[in-house]
């Protein structure tokens, strides 16, 4: 006898961040949720890299040139207490997706 298993759809995003700008990739992450939710998927999964996005143009030039993004790549990084975090927990909360 076979099992019954309960059975969801689940949204796969595959897509860039709006790199340098937390607030853009908050705004699309929201919009994603929303979308993925009326798409009837219960679970959403985001890239590793997605906030604040994987900077593959620092690897373009030497890492002495890539230096210049650090500080902004830092100050784009998401805070797990601040209020980026916040929206994307009440999106998910307010869509009922995980």
């Amino acid at each position: 006898m076979t099992a019954a298993h309960p059975q969801f759809k689940a949204a796969v995003v595959q897509a860039a961040p709006v790199y340098l700008d937390l607030n853009a990739t908050i705004e699309k992450t929201i919009r994603l949720i929303a979308e993925a939710a009326e798409a009837e998927a219960s679970l959403i999964a985001f890239p590793e890299t997605w906030l604040p996005g994987y900077p593959f143009w620092a690897w373009l030039d030497s890492p002495a040139w890539a230096l210049q993004f650090a500080q902004r790549y830092f100050d784009n990084s998401l805070d797990l207490d601040g209020d980026a975090i916040a929206s994307i927990s009440e999106a998910a909360r307010k869509h009922n997706i995980h």
